[in-house]
């Protein structure tokens, strides 16, 4: 009788595949400044009482001046009333098509894009921006659009706007944006199956930004964080082009890429820039989850009988449960770091999401296989 994979599983799983846990090896240190980076704020925004965003229906006529209208969408966005503040920018957009303060509302519209994770409408409007914008505000609005295009995983559109933009003097980059740029610019080449390339310009940048800088400073240095980070998905897309089989040299080389990716991605962690630690830790989780899923669909022996079938599911599930346990750790110590200087991004959210799936298929399993 064929039981190859399970005696696969026994012996893979008590050595090649024994990772170290996100609260094993990385411990993030803390931000002097709790406000990363990474958070994006209204450029534009007046700081306004809540009594005076009270009145927000307010239709000039066509020849009047759309300030006031501007400067309350503006108080709407800082009181976070993402929807009232978008319909009065677009009140501005098309009504007075022409108003100086239009760029600044497709901007703007492009901000609560980005808040509210709705990453289209963030990509539509950061590009109308950059199209009317000039010098900082124009190169405010191409990082945010980066940015955007990499959440929507449009790395052909990403890798063109990359390498538009690099060489540009107009732009007012500082030196560590054009290294952000030019991780970006890796990053699309590696999801692009491009990997070699991809990996090869990451890691120029990950010397060059180390080359000045003792061991002990490197933290607290967005694009350190970010080269570390596209380097461990160097590994996440070699995992995922390696297809599982019943050879034991396959299992290997997907548990191989795991720990390659995991290493890179700690170094990430430790660089304490919390949402590279949020992204590099549900990144980490996911690989745990991805190989789960695969074992889990691989074929059950057909020359076992149904009662035998499912002792085999239920010992599968005993050996490779260690992996959605593994995930949770890393993911629970993840949100506890963003808690700690109150941080919400888009990766504490599908981490709380994954917590929930993988408690879900915990309680669907002990119950099937607790006698």
């Amino acid at each position: 009788m064929k039981r190859i994979l399970l005696l696969l599983i026994l012996s893979i799983f008590t050595a090649g595949c024994a990772t170290l846990g996100f609260d094993e090896q990385a411990k993030a240190p803390k931000s002097p400044d709790s406000r990363q980076t990474t958070e994006i704020e209204n450029r534009h925004a007046m700081l306004v009482t809540p009594e005076q965003t009270e009145i927000i229906q307010i239709k000039p006529k066509r020849d009047e001046n759309y300030d006031a209208v501007f400067e309350v969408a503006d108080s709407l966005f800082d009181s976070k009333r993402y929807d009232e503040a978008k319909k009065l920018y677009r009140q501005i957009i098309d009504d007075d098509a022409e108003n100086p303060k239009v760029p600044f509302c497709f901007y703007n519209i492009g901000l609560i894009g980005i808040k509210l994770m709705q990453w289209d409408t963030a990509v539509e409007n950061f590009t109308e921006a950059a199209e009317r914008l000039s010098g900082r505000d124009k190169a405010d609005a191409l990082l945010n659009l980066l940015e955007s295009l990499r959440k929507t995983e449009d790395w052909e559109r990403t890798e063109k706007l990359t390498k538009e933009i690099t060489d540009r003097t107009d732009l007012r980059f500082t030196e560590s944006e054009r290294r952000e740029i030019a991780l970006r610019h890796a990053e699309a080449l590696i999801m692009q199956g491009r990997i070699d390339e991809g990996r090869k310009l990451a890691d120029y940048w990950r010397m060059t930004i180390l080359k000045n800088i003792p061991r002990r400073d490197a933290v607290f240095i967005p694009e350190l964080a970010l080269a570390y980070y596209v380097l461990g998905r160097v590994s996440v897309r070699e995992f995922s082009d390696i297809a599982l089989d019943e050879s034991k040299e396959t299992l290997e080389k997907k548990c191989q890429k795991i720990i390659d990716a995991q290493t890179q991605f700690l170094k990430s962690i430790n660089v304490g820039i919390i949402f590279w630690t949020n992204a590099s830790a549900y990144e980490i989780a996911n690989l745990y989850m991805n190989l789960y899923d695969e074992m889990q669909k691989h074929q059950v022996p057909e020359d076992l009988s149904g009662e035998e079938q499912e002792v085999y599911r239920c010992e599968l599930w005993k050996k490779i449960s260690n992996l959605l346990r593994k995930s949770r750790r890393t993911l629970s110590k993840s949100i506890e770091s963003a808690r700690k200087i109150n941080e919400e991004n888009e990766y504490t959210e599908k981490s709380f999401e994954m917590i929930g799936e993988i408690d879900r298929i915990y309680e669907e399993k002990e119950n099937t296989c607790k006698n």
